[in-house]
């Protein structure tokens, strides 16, 4: 799998190229009478080296090598893109550079080519190139730490990530030392990622590294290697406690292959054979290590750093044919492991790209579930794919519900792992998927860009695409599917202190019996009394912090203000003697609803601010806000020498639920907040028990 060839689709201005390679190399270096835009600039050697092998690159391409389109356009990004700057800015850069270079070449070759190879050229060079010019739908914040393999992927990454409408940070930090990775992230401290992807083992990175890919390295003794093996992981082992200690977001990071790189299969087949024990003995101590090392991160902080097995990855597909070079060069040199980790990184940032953040999971039955019609006889399951989705269901929070045209009295969950009262709302019947859906998703008081539809047939995930736009639409024979659903298992495993399907049939029952009172109870007593809820508030302590964060970034309809925070932001707040975290948790006779409010409160001379105030969807209307806005006042002296509680709500379209709070309390509209100074008292709350600490 050196290359992957193709018919060629534009071989006349390949020969034009080859021939005038040095005057083509002058002409991009002095642009249209600027620079051209390059990181390597400073360098003058290394600048022409690098815009000649990128007319190489490109040249392989128009001969039809795919594979040299990809490294043509992950070079060009590389070194147009900076790492400080936003996506925006980025692409802009990106489009003007590409935009000289095409005209550079264009005006070059329009000497010797016809219009017609001419018009052939620029659709090649567009289509080599689209990758790094399209305007993507979404942009995923990605940070790179490794060596040179960073940016061999990422070349690969780059067109089929395009495809899918998103975008990436594709510039690697090459950091030798954790003096010099922190310097780097100093640098970048005012960037936010949302995920990282760590190659502590790759090529030479390490200079142990380079030793231990030698040949040589098959006759050190045994001693010799296990100081090796201990540098490497002390210095992997600081470089991992400055990335999980600086990120909240997930980080990827890879354990050890040791795959032999050549071009020779014969010289591939002698190193591996002359290696065999010396790098087996490496990768069994270095692996278990990294595992347990990621373990213990976890077991500390909270579950954020993922293992990616690029060892099983070589294992699988065969340590020798993963070592081969699909393309070697100065300054890029992939292997075929290369583009295998390429597709894992592809599915790792496409499924926190499209599935982190959703909460509910609409599943059709037959062919999807399990094998078969089950109204036509014995189907069977799909354990591993029911598993997965339990595992959501039960670790990450996610709502289960089903949209399968069935006869009700036939489905059954006999012998799955899932059964019928692990789905909510689930609609069973002859109406149209779409219709179901909408009851599902009115019943959840869900929006539909929350919520993912999966299904065998091709017919009923377009009819559902074309009514809900925004839902995510996912094909269940595909094994993509499944492999995300696997991943998103994985990033959202215990992030919600509470099983949401548990709080929706709780809802369920309690709105049920509400409303039965209220139609049966003739006295002037709120019905709400028979629910025998108790709402505690109370200082939030270190073990409460990311349970704070999640319920405010999750939070939409009753969030005065909108603002999202970030765990080290909420952390400050803790250990700021100005700053208080309340949090309200709520329980009655059908269930514990968890941490349903938090409000941050800080205190100023004269004033206290609530710049954060956010309410779970499953206390409106029971007069928990009220209980919140009482001990904060009481909590603040206000109307105390003065004191005065000063309120903020920013109208974005989704909060208006939340709009009369503080007006509905006595407060005072101000020109940019709401005031309350200790009169009129809040609204009485009879039917609440108050507990604090």
């Amino acid at each position: 799998m050196s290359r992957r060839l193709v018919k060629a689709p534009a071989q006349s201005a390949a020969k034009v190229i080859r021939r005038e390679r040095a005057k083509l190399i002058n002409a991009l270096i002095n642009g249209n009478g600027s620079p051209r835009e390059n990181r390597f600039n400073d360098n003058c050697e290394m600048f022409e080296r690098r815009v000649g092998e990128g007319l190489d690159l490109l040249t392989s391409y128009l001969e039809g090598d795919v594979s040299a389109g990809a490294l043509y356009a992950g070079q060009r990004t590389i070194e147009i893109s900076k790492p400080e700057l936003t996506a925006d800015e980025n692409l802009i850069a990106a489009r003007k550079s590409i935009g000289d270079e095409l005209e550079i070449l264009q005006r070059f070759l329009s000497r010797a080519l016809s219009e017609k190879d001419l018009a052939e050229f620029q659709l090649s060079f567009q289509s080599a190139t689209s990758a790094i010019t399209a305007q993507a739908t979404k942009h995923v914040r990605t940070l790179f730490v490794g060596d040179c393999v960073m940016a061999e992927l990422s070349a690969f990454l780059l067109a089929p990530l395009a495809v899918e409408g998103l975008s990436i940070d594709p510039f690697p930090i090459n950091a030798r030392t954790a003096g010099h990775l922190v310097s780097i992230l100093e640098k970048l401290s005012n960037k936010e990622f949302d995920a990282v992807f760590f190659s502590p083992f790759t090529h030479a990175r390490l200079p142990e590294i380079d030793k231990l890919e030698r040949i040589s390295s098959g006759m050190m003794r045994t001693g010799r290697l296990q100081r090796h093996i201990s540098s490497m992981i002390d210095q992997t082992k600081n470089f991992l406690d400055i990335l999980s200690l600086r990120f909240e977001c997930p980080i990827f990071v890879h354990n050890c292959s040791l795959i032999p790189r050549t071009q020779s299969r014969v010289k591939a087949e002698l190193t591996s054979l002359i290696m065999h024990r010396s790098s087996s003995y490496i990768r069994s101590r270095i692996n278990k290590w990294i595992a347990d090392y990621i373990a213990v991160l976890n077991a500390q902080q909270f579950q954020h750093v993922f293992l990616l097995n690029e060892d099983a990855l070589a294992k699988q597909h065969g340590r020798k044919k993963t070592g081969r070079f699909i393309h070697a060069s100065d300054f890029q040199h992939p292997t075929v492991l290369s583009r295998l980790l390429a597709d894992e990184y592809f599915m790792r940032i496409t499924t926190m790209a499209n599935l982190l953040g959703r909460k509910l999971i609409v599943c059709d039955l037959d062919n999807t579930l399990w094998h078969g019609l089950i109204g036509e006889g014995p189907v069977s399951h799909f354990k591993d794919r029911q598993a997965t989705l339990k595992r959501l269901k039960d670790h990450g929070g996610i709502v289960l519900s089903i949209a399968s045209k069935n006869d009700p009295a036939n489905v059954h969950f006999k012998g799955s792992v899932l059964l019928y009262q692990d789905f909510i709302a689930p609609q069973i019947g002859w109406m149209m998927k779409s219709k179901a859906m909408l009851q599902i998703k009115q019943t959840l008081n869900l929006q539909t860009k929350h919520i993912v539809f999966i299904d065998d047939r091709a017919d009923e995930r377009a009819l559902m695409q074309e009514a809900f736009p925004d839902i995510l639409v996912l094909d269940a024979c595909d094994e993509r599917t499944w492999k995300r659903m696997n991943l998103w298992a994985d990033l959202v495993h215990g992030v919600s202190e509470l099983n949401r399907t548990t709080l929706y049939q709780q809802k369920e029952r309690r709105e049920a019996a509400t409303a039965s009172l209220m139609t049966d109870n003739a006295s002037a007593t709120n019905p709400l009394k028979a629910l025998g809820m108790v709402v505690s508030v109370r200082e939030a302590k270190r073990a409460d912090l990311k349970r704070v964060v999640e319920l405010i970034n999750r939070t939409n309809q009753w969030n005065l203000t909108g603002q999202r925070v970030t765990l080290d932001q909420v952390k400050a707040w803790h250990n700021s003697e100005r700053t208080l975290i309340l949090i309200g948790s709520a329980a009655d006779k059908f269930g514990d609803m968890g941490t349903v409010c938090v409000a941050v409160v800080t205190t100023e001379t004269e004033r206290v601010e609530i710049p954060i105030f956010v309410l779970s969807c499953r206390v409106f209307g029971y007069g928990v806000e009220t209980v919140m806005l009482d001990e904060i006042a009481i909590r603040c002296g206000i109307g105390v020498s003065g004191m005065r509680l000063v309120g903020h709500y920013n109208a974005n379209g989704q909060n208006g639920p939340c709009s009369t709070m503080y007006l509905d309390h006595g407060f005072r509209k101000s020109t940019n907040c709401f005031e309350w100074t200790g009169s009129p008292a809040f609204p009485v709350v009879d039917w609440l028990e108050k507990h604090n600490d």
